[in-house]
């Protein structure tokens, strides 16, 4: 069920998701979708959980083995449409987003979400600066926005650019912008 209400997502975006999309995808009826999803607001809000949870999936697959810097790359290099899984993300996550402009209930949910994966981020800064990798002026708390809002702001450019950032080319200037903040 859940693969399939991600496939009609990812394809089709969240206005066109509908029940009876997410039932022809899976070859049932309506009603066996409606066991899972009650209406559109319970299908949008697992929707944005999925981004959520595989947005994490992938970080924690991403900086298995690794530590340093090289563990905070591989944590935002997680969240760049570098492949197809994390391009799928991508368009669930902007669909989500642009459905829930204009809707409180979701955009709160939405800053909730948002808000788990930052706590992560700068968990992983404070310990770089614990560990004198990265410079002591930088506040982890103001860092992990700019790093967000850098990762996000390259996938978005990669929806909506004609030529947009290769996956060499994200990797790079993401890694150039973490050089500048270790400790020299």
């Amino acid at each position: 069920m859940s693969e399939a209400a991600w496939r009609v997502i990812a394809r089709e975006g969240l206005d066109r998701a509908s029940m009876r999309a997410i039932a022809q995808e899976m070859d049932c009826t309506t009603g066996v979708v409606t066991h899972y999803f009650r209406n559109k607001q319970e299908l949008i809000l697992f929707a944005l959980h999925q981004v959520t949870e595989r947005l994490r999936g992938q970080m924690d697959v991403a900086i298995t083995n690794l530590s340093g810097v090289d563990r905070l790359v591989a944590m935002l290099l997680s969240f760049l449409p570098l492949d197809q899984t994390r391009q799928e993300i991508l368009q669930v996550w902007v669909a989500f987003l642009g459905y829930a402009v204009g809707r409180q209930d979701l955009m709160v949910e939405h800053r909730h979400s948002a808000g788990e994966l930052r706590k992560v981020v700068i968990q992983e800064l404070a310990a770089l600066q614990k560990q004198q990798i990265i410079r002591s002026d930088i506040d982890p708390a103001i860092e992990a926005n700019v790093l967000l809002a850098l990762v996000n702001g390259i996938s978005l450019d990669t929806l909506i650019q004609s030529q947009p950032l290769d996956s060499k080319q994200q990797k790079i200037a993401l890694q150039r912008y973490v050089s500048g903040l270790l400790n020299h």
